[in-house]
């Protein structure tokens, strides 16, 4: 049985040290604030966290009278860059979190899944949940 591999509850102790302190950082994501461009960078959009608009800045060189279509699109464009970056950044941060603990789990199911399936090894364990012997001659006997 000492060939098989075991789970190590110290590294899961650890692991649960190490989601602590980045649940403490997906807490920072509130103060956070992504940004997103269109054409070139001369229209930039900043989102805050929950991703509502709390900034816009239009270069005047965008501004064409005759053409007002062409600075919405680069507005929503804009927003829109802004927007997915928070989403990545959000995926990024929940993949973090949550790094290795599918392994962790594996390895918690295969552990007791060996457990079950395998004798005991100490025998201070297998004497204490192995019958006592029956009585010679057997329950007659008495």
């Amino acid at each position: 049985m000492a060939d098989s591999p075991s789970f190590d509850i110290a590294a899961l102790t650890q692991r649960m040290r190490d989601l602590q302190g980045n649940l403490a950082g997906l807490g920072g994501l509130k103060d956070s604030e992504m940004t997103g461009h269109a054409r070139g960078g001369l229209v930039t959009a900043k989102v805050d966290s929950d991703g509502m608009l709390t900034s816009l800045r239009v270069d005047p060189s965008v501004l064409d009278p005759d053409d007002p279509q062409s600075l919405e699109d680069s507005v929503v464009t804009a927003v829109a860059a802004a927007q997915t970056a928070l989403r990545e950044m959000r995926a990024q941060q929940v993949d973090a979190f949550t790094e290795g603990m599918l392994s962790l789990a594996d390895g918690l199911r295969t552990e007791n899944q060996q457990r079950r399936d395998s004798p005991l090894t100490d025998p201070l364990l297998a004497r204490a949940t192995t019958p006592p012997p029956a009585p010679e001659g057997g329950p007659a006997a008495r």
